[in-house]
């Protein structure tokens, strides 16, 4: 009587395939982290540019002087990093105060701002008599 043996085990094939399967689900995998890590660095930028803004901003609400219409430039630094700011001031229908459009661009002569933070700064002689009334 013959007996007949089966091995067990997977075909080359099988093995082929599997690795297959392997190596897309890895790709994915690394593709995603690699995502994750460019968005995390980019909502840090966006995320210190805003600081930078309100940074701006409240040195003009701050400041003693009325700030003229026009735009300026300028930069800041801000954990290691220099951030380029522009101030664009504006008049409105009330003359005791200017709208400030603040941009932060992480780079010079970047294209697009990386923030824009709108903003109204009161004349100064306003401020004065708005502190006195609270006393």
């Amino acid at each position: 009587m013959k007996t007949s043996r089966t091995q067990g085990g997977f075909t080359l094939v099988e093995i082929l395939v599997s690795l297959a399967v392997l190596s897309i689900i890895l790709g994915a995998l690394v593709q995603s982290a690699g995502v994750a890590t460019s968005n995390a660095g980019r909502l840090r930028d966006r995320t210190i540019a805003e600081w930078v803004a309100t940074n701006r901003l409240a040195e003009l609400r701050l400041s003693p002087s009325f700030p003229e219409t026009g735009s300026k430039t300028g930069d800041e630094e801000m954990l290691g990093k220099t951030w380029y700011w522009k101030t664009i001031v504006q008049k409105v229908e009330d003359d005791d105060l200017r709208r400030v459009d603040v941009e932060v661009r992480s780079s010079e002569n970047a294209e697009n701002p990386l923030v824009t933070m709108a903003g109204f700064v009161s004349h100064p002689r306003f401020r004065a008599r708005s502190t006195a009334a609270r006393q």
